[in-house]
């Protein structure tokens, strides 16, 4: 308590009051955040504001029982007192700057006056939910299942896309209700395929937020199966192969469309996808090895492994076969086989195989035109044929040949009929010597006659008798093919000879025909001339011919003379032994027999024989000179002895 004295200055008078000192608290401003509003579907950057809300945090810790707080647009006008806001406010501008003015109640007219804004009312635009692809996790289990955990942050990126990652929240939920209210949110989630919402939020404009939503959706894993190993054939005894691994693809698949199929060598590489092998691939250790298969979905990239083994399979090993030749039995060099015994050769104490037999090396490369077990050779006295060996588990196969070998029959050089004289006094032989002309070395030999009676084993021999016999020919060196030779002995004797003239007496050409009879092979000869086999012969010579006919085994030789009849054409007086005179010496025989002869004028020269010496040339003791001379021939037919004449010319030469 204050007490004031009030003394008169004039005086001594004076009183004392009391009074009460109060001290008034002057108000305080405390700090508040911006205020921030979506704007409106029209897109005018205004937005109405309570500003009502700000009142708690600008009072702080004083009472609103204690003081008023009103909102200006300007540090004057809340200065002054003036002009303050009513909410809701719709701002003028963005951002817009608010003071405060905070007056005491009690009536003592304290306040405060914020000279820089207090908040700022700012309209953010509406944050958009742009629409974003699903959300795709593989199946967690090959069992078909379809669940997954699902890390939902994964997402947020992709919702951001473009905008500052640091101006923005995206948040996740079950439902839209949630996402709406911004509860229960959720970062990673197992289970099935659902449907997720998410909620993105500007930073500082909680209200203008975005909900949108997109799909967990469970891929399934591509099913896999138990592969068959891929099998190679060793073709070198390596233990070492080239597989060509897409012959599995189909396998691996299984149906299965939309995936893509890869080789590893390992399983970790399988799983990453990484390192893949080529489709020509070979193994790296002996024999066999493990590789993996993965199968990958090309939409969702679900994958799923498998291995599958590498074998090389030995090839099987051809045993050596062989045939036993055959015989020729008609010379053409070609022969059946039976190949029915040659499987089991080949084959040994392998198992599991299979033969067959081609005429090609590439038929049987190519396990094509397979020959029966009867194979008729196409190739004379050596065919060639070529064997498959195949493993009926592994296919793998191998090829050997096999020589089909044809011996050629034993060919004894014997004829058909062999002649024996019947009378060998003419200097023929009666017995004949059969020689075959072959090896006694190298084959066997068996005579019979034709009753099978066994004559001779020697390579020769020697038959006197006629008949018919037979010579079997046995190859004695390894072939044992023989061959059974047929022949006949006949027996030959002197023939009977006839001879004709058969041209016309005088005629330009003369033949002779003559024939021979008897059991032999005859020849025939002219005076003496060549041997001919036959017995015509024709541009003969006037004159005594005589026919010789021999047989050809030297049984004997028989002859005979025939006349032909002709007068010669010309003659040659000249002394020189050669033509010196002239004749028709074929009527020698016939004395009666008169030729006259005449010069080209009808002039009686001479009067001649045919069994005279002939004209010499001459008249009268004097040479006739060289020139054609005409003659009258009187004589008998030698067939039927009638009287004929005959007129011709000749020529005289000196």
């Amino acid at each position: 308590m204050i007490y004031i004295r009030f003394e008169y200055l004039d005086s001594d008078c004076y009183i004392i009051e009391p009074f009460q000192l109060n001290v008034l608290y002057t108000p305080e401003i405390f700090p508040a955040s911006d205020i921030n509003q979506c704007d409106g579907e029209v897109i005018d950057e205004t937005a109405t504001f309570n500003l009502e809300q700000q009142t708690q945090d600008i009072l702080g810790t004083q009472s609103s029982s204690d003081f008023n707080v009103t909102y200006h647009t300007s540090a004057e006008d809340a200065d002054s007192a003036t002009n303050s806001l009513s909410s809701p406010y719709n701002n003028t501008s963005n951002p817009q700057p608010i003071f405060v003015r905070i007056q005491s109640l009690d009536g003592s007219g304290c306040y405060i006056a914020g000279r820089t804004p207090a908040f700022n009312l700012v309209v953010t635009d509406q944050t958009e939910a742009a629409a974003t692809d699903d959300l795709v996790e593989c199946d967690a289990t090959p069992d078909g299942s379809l669940e997954a955990t699902f890390n939902l942050e994964e997402q947020t990126p992709v919702i951001i896309g473009t905008r500052d990652p640091s101006d923005y929240i995206v948040t996740y939920y079950a439902s839209e209700l949630d996402a709406d209210n911004a509860v229960n949110p959720i970062s990673t989630l197992t289970g099935p395929s659902q449907t997720i919402y998410f909620r993105i939020v500007e930073t500082g404009a909680s209200n203008c937020f975005g909900t949108g939503q997109f799909q967990l959706r469970v891929a399934p894993l591509p099913a896999t199966t138990a592969l068959d190993p891929l099998q190679e054939c060793d073709d070198d005894g390596d233990g070492f192969a080239v597989f060509t691994l897409s012959d599995r693809d189909a396998q691996a698949l299984g149906g299965q469309t939309g995936l893509t199929v890869s080789y590893h060598s390992t399983e970790p590489e399988a799983e990453a996808g990484t390192p893949s092998l080529g489709s020509s691939y070979t193994n790296t250790t002996i024999d066999s090895e493990q590789i993996w298969v993965r199968l990958t979905n090309t939409a969702g990239g679900c994958h799923s492994i498998m291995p599958l083994d590498l074998v090389v399979n030995s090839l099987p090993v051809p045993q050596l076969a062989s045939l036993p030749p055959e015989c020729d039995d008609d010379s053409d060099g070609l022969q059946t086989f039976d190949l029915s015994t040659v499987a089991a050769q080949v084959i040994g104490a392998q198992t599991n195989m299979v033969v067959s037999y081609h005429e090609t090396n590439a038929d049987a490369l190519a396990g094509v035109s397979p020959l029966g077990n009867t194979y008729l050779t196409n190739t004379p006295d050596v065919d060639t044929i070529h064997i498959r060996l195949e493993n009926t588990l592994t296919n793998c196969y191998a090829v050997s040949t096999l020589d089909l070998v044809v011996n050629s029959l034993p060919e004894p050089e014997l004829e058909d009929n062999y002649v024996i004289c019947g009378d060998a006094s003419s200097g023929g032989l009666d017995y004949v010597e059969v020689d075959p002309e072959l090896s006694a070395v190298d084959y066997n030999f068996i005579w019979r006659d034709e009753f099978g009676t066994v004559l001779s084993t020697d390579p020769v021999y020697s038959i006197d008798l006629i008949g018919i016999y037979s010579l079997e020919v046995i190859d004695a060196i390894g072939s044992n093919c023989s061959t059974l030779v047929f022949f006949m002995v006949t027996e030959s004797e002197n023939p009977d000879v006839t001879a004709t003239v058969t041209s016309e007496d005088f005629a330009d050409t003369h033949t002779i025909v003559a024939t021979a009879s008897g059991g032999g092979l005859y020849e025939f000869s002219l005076d003496q001339g060549p041997w001919q086999d036959s017995g015509t012969f024709t541009g003969v010579r006037p004159g005594e011919r005589t026919i010789s006919v021999r047989d050809l085994n030297g049984c004997g030789i028989s002859t005979f003379v025939v006349f032909v009849i002709d007068y010669p054409a010309y003659f040659t007086p000249n002394g020189d032994g050669y033509n010196d005179t002239w004749n028709i010496k074929a009527l020698s025989s016939q004395l009666a027999s008169r030729i006259y002869i005449f010069d080209r004028f009808g002039k009686l020269l001479k009067q001649i024989s045919p069994s005279g010496a002939g004209w010499d040339g001459t008249y009268n003791g004097q040479k006739m000179s060289t020139n054609d001379y005409w003659f009258l021939l009187e004589y008998n037919d030698l067939d039927t002895a009638a009287p004929k004449q005959l007129r011709g010319h000749f020529t005289l030469k000196r």
